[in-house]
Formats: structure tokens, C-alpha cells, sequence
């Protein structure tokens, strides 16, 4: 009996100690996954414009805790006046590398997120090379669609280029203007979505024509 006892405490201490070295661990485990919306909108009552948009979210890991170091006593100082604060235009200037309605159309979108509080995004020129790319593809080989036949997916063909980011997207559309083109994006809930998306701080623009809409949109975003 009293062997019984015996066995059975030690089963108890093992479980125990299994217990709090397991248990911990299971607070740090890491996860990662993907997110597609792929979602497709047309013009009712008219084949004069067409778009199309696609997002993907990578997100981050949460951090392993580190223990905090001790803090080292501060010697007093003379206090000095605080610097002014750097004034920022509300849309920064579009790079000159782009085409006049490629910068038309950046304006645009910042004009729409600084109006809804959203930070305007910088011009990525890395972007605009691949925007251009996409655009120029779906024109040359008569398609529209975010997997392209020569790059694959926008996030394909981003890692291709070597383009880092922690969240991206595109919007694509056809039409006869850049202003119809950003007002029949803005009337839809996702591409309007990529355009106020205040993760993306990247944007890049590509504008072809020749397509049989009149002109090939592509807008490629991302975040860091």
C-alpha cells in the first residue's frame, strides 16, 4: 500500500513539473497566416469600365517578451525648449518619374484619404515599374485579371522585384479617364477600401493605353 502511495505521488511531482514548463510555452507560440479577398465589381449598365481588386494581409508575429533591464539614475539637466514640429504637405508632390495623369491620379487618392484623416502615401517607384508592368500585360495579351499569364499574382510578381512589405494590395481598372477611373473605384466598398487603407504607406501607379476600355489602371499598394 504504502509502495502504492508512493508511485502515485511521483506521478503527480512528474505531471506537475511537465505542467509548468508546458503550460508557459504555449503563451509564446507563434502563428502565422494569410489572408485573400478576391472580389469582383462591374459598372451596371455599362461595359465602358471595369474594375477588379485584390488584398492580402501578412501579419506580424507577437514579439517574445524580454526581460526589462534596470534602469541607470539620470543626471539633472537644464531644460531646453522643445524644437517646433516639422510641417509635412497634406499630398506630397507625386516623383517626377511619373507621367502626368500617373500623378493625377496619386493626387487623387491622397486627396481622398487625407479628406477621411488617413495619412497620403508615398510614391514608390519600384511600384510604378511593376504597375506599369501589369498594366502594359493585361493590354498586350487582351486580359483582365490580377493573375497575370507572364507574372502570376500581384504578391508574385512584387516578390519577383524583391519588393518587401508586411500588407499590399492592387485595384485594376479600365476606362476612358483617370477621374472616372478614381470615381468608379471610390463608388466601390473594396477597392475604396485599398484606396482609405491607412496600413499602406506605398502606392504605385501604372496607366496604359490601347485596352478596349480606353485606358488600363493598375494601383499597387503596400505597407511596411
Amino acid at each position: 500500500m504504502k509502495r502504492t502511495s508512493k508511485l502515485t505521488l511521483t506521478l503527480v511531482l512528474i505531471v506537475s513539473m511537465l505542467a509548468i514548463g508546458i503550460i508557459p510555452a504555449l503563451g509564446y507560440t507563434r502563428y502565422y497566416s494569410t489572408k485573400y479577398t478576391t472580389k469582383k465589381y462591374y459598372n451596371t449598365g455599362s461595359y465602358s469600365t471595369k474594375y477588379y481588386y485584390y488584398y492580402r494581409n501578412i501579419p506580424t508575429t507577437r514579439p517574445v517578451p524580454q526581460p526589462s533591464q534596470p534602469s541607470k539614475p539620470t543626471q539633472p539637466t537644464t531644460p531646453t525648449q522643445p524644437a517646433p514640429a516639422p510641417t509635412t504637405p497634406s499630398n506630397p508632390a507625386p516623383s517626377s518619374g511619373l507621367t502626368a495623369e500617373e500623378s493625377k491620379m496619386v493626387n487623387l487618392v491622397n486627396q481622398a484619404r487625407t479628406g477621411q484623416g488617413v495619412k497620403p502615401l508615398s510614391v514608390n517607384s519600384q511600384l510604378v515599374t511593376l504597375a506599369r508592368r501589369k498594366s502594359q500585360d493585361m493590354v498586350d495579351k487582351n486580359y483582365f485579371s490580377h493573375t497575370s499569364p507572364t507574372y502570376g499574382s500581384p504578391f508574385e510578381m512584387m516578390k519577383s522585384a524583391g519588393v518587401k512589405y508586411s500588407t499590399a494590395g492592387e485595384n485594376i481598372a479600365g476606362a476612358a479617364t483617370t477621374e472616372s477611373a478614381h470615381q468608379n473605384l471610390m463608388n466601390s466598398p473594396g477597392h475604396r477600401a485599398n484606396i482609405l487603407n491607412s496600413s499602406f504607406t506605398q502606392i504605385g501607379i501604372g496607366i496604359v493605353s490601347g485596352s478596349q476600355y480606353g485606358k488600363m489602371f493598375t494601383q499597387m499598394f503596400i505597407g511596411l
